[in-house]
């Protein structure tokens, strides 16, 4: 009985829970009647006390993955213009 561990009241008592769902949509004018739309949608369940917090991490991290598409895409596009004008010019 050395490594038994006494757990005493029993399992812990688990609070209801909530289940959050948080999303970020971004549309990025390309010009000439174009465009680009990027969308994440995240869901993570938690205890009803952190759903704040837990909502408000899960926008930034929606947020972020948007955002980082994005540039990811201008640059992309960037380079594609880039080297369809040095072709022009050669």
């Amino acid at each position: 009985m050395q490594n038994a561990i006494l757990i005493k009241g029993g399992a812990p008592k688990v609070g209801p829970r909530v289940e959050i769902a948080r999303s970020f949509s971004f549309k990025l004018n390309l010009g000439n009647y174009q465009s680009a739309d990027f969308f994440c949608s995240q869901k993570s369940e938690c205890a009803a006390e952190d759903a704040e917090q837990a909502s408000e991490a899960l926008y930034a991290f929606c947020r972020k993955q948007v955002m980082k598409s994005v540039s990811d895409f201008q640059i992309e596009l960037a380079r594609k213009e880039a080297m369809q004008a040095q072709r022009r010019t050669a």
